[in-house]
């Protein structure tokens, strides 16, 4: 019998009504690829760049949507998020639920298959606790002072990012800014499967767009239909804001940084400033390595351009069962000459939950 991993989540699983009852209680299950011998090994996926044309290919001609609140000190904003079964439905008739090769295997039987299904398409706690976090310091103010914005997302690990929520707050707040600072935005999205980039991520950007630029508030639930009228909106509006959407898939590693160029034409590459997002992506030790170099490199690039740049990583104090947490992070960290501090516990009983706020030593911190 295949072997699985199973560690306590306790409240993580905010998606009410599709993988459980909302109540929390759920595990959160791992299953090895390659653990029985009748299981061939699965390649690693190498990184590759998705423009975002590429990823809007994918959308049906209509998508179902539920909102989440996200609740700070300033208030609530509230996001619209395309519903779980509005995907599983997609994919099944696509045929790829079948393919026990393909990322939507992930929506029917485990929450993590590794080098097949990085977890992608739900939503979990430790990502509504960073959208929160960032929503405050959003409406704090931010001087940008003409620099360059480039926000990167990492959505893949444990079932958190898909839905991009941290992301989302930021492109909320850029849409709705009338006399923008910058001279340019670039948002980089980021997920082992690019199934999940085409189906979860790109709609919900496209949601958020929606609903802004119609000045509506979005229902609790419900439908939007996609025309190509639609679509060229959303491609005219976003060019005018000077705001750029690309999707990267695969592993981390050497090649997934040189693709975290946020523009093309090298001349406009000067004093970016870089925001780089996490969540829930430092659970195993074996991977918590590959993804501290990337996050430092994304950081030292931006300092290269004259900017500055920080990260902020929500997760778990400890992961039990599998190893990982934020004491092995602060220790590669270290290692690898960066430097953590938390910036917001939560207060809620179970296993703990933080934010770490992340900068390279020596390096210029971005603030608002």
């Amino acid at each position: 019998m295949t072997q699985s991993f199973f560690f306590d989540l306790e409240n993580d699983d905010i998606e009410e009504g599709a993988d459980g009852d909302g109540s929390g209680n759920e595990m959160f299950k791992v299953e090895p690829s390659h653990d029985h011998p009748d299981h061939k090994p699965v390649a690693v996926m190498e990184p590759r760049l998705h423009k975002l044309q590429d990823l809007l290919s994918a959308l049906p001609s209509n998508i179902s949507y539920r909102t989440v609140q996200i609740q700070s000190p300033t208030g609530i904003l509230k996001l619209p998020r395309r519903e779980l079964f509005d995907i599983r439905a997609q994919l099944m008739a696509e045929d790829e639920i079948s393919d026990q090769s393909s990322p939507a295997v992930g929506l029917s039987t485990n929450d993590i298959t590794p080098n097949v299904y990085e977890g992608g398409f739900k939503t979990w706690e430790c990502a509504v606790d960073l959208a929160s976090h960032l929503s405050e310091s959003l409406s704090k103010g931010w001087e940008l002072g003409g620099r360059e914005v480039h926000v990167v997302e990492v959505l893949s690990a444990l079932p958190n990012l898909s839905t991009a929520l941290p992301t989302l707050v930021f492109f909320d707040f850029f849409l709705k800014q009338w006399s923008p600072s910058w001279r340019a935005v670039h948002l980089s999205l980021a997920d082992y499967n690019l199934s999940v980039l085409q189906n979860a991520t790109l709609p919900n950007l496209l949601l958020t767009w929606y609903f802004v630029q119609s000045v509506a508030v979005p229902e609790p639930a419900g439908d939007l239909e996609i025309t190509p009228d639609l679509l060229s909106r959303f491609i005219k509006d976003l060019s005018e804001k000077a705001i750029y959407i690309s999707g990267i898939s695969g592993t981390w590693n050497g090649a997934f940084t040189d693709l975290l160029v946020p523009f093309e034409n090298s001349q406009r590459r000067s004093r970016i400033e870089t925001i780089f997002l996490a969540s829930e992506t430092i659970y195993s030790p074996k991977s918590v390595h590959a993804f501290t170099q990337v996050l430092l490199k994304a950081l030292e690039s931006a300092e290269e351009t004259h900017g500055r740049g920080r990260a902020f990583v929500a997760a778990k104090k400890f992961y039990f069962g599998v190893g990982g947490g934020v004491d092995e992070f602060l220790k590669v960290l270290s290692e690898l000459g960066g430097r953590g501090v938390t910036t917001w516990e939560s207060k809620d009983e179970g296993v703990g939950r933080v934010i770490v706020e992340v900068q390279r030593v020596g390096g210029n911190a971005a603030k608002w």
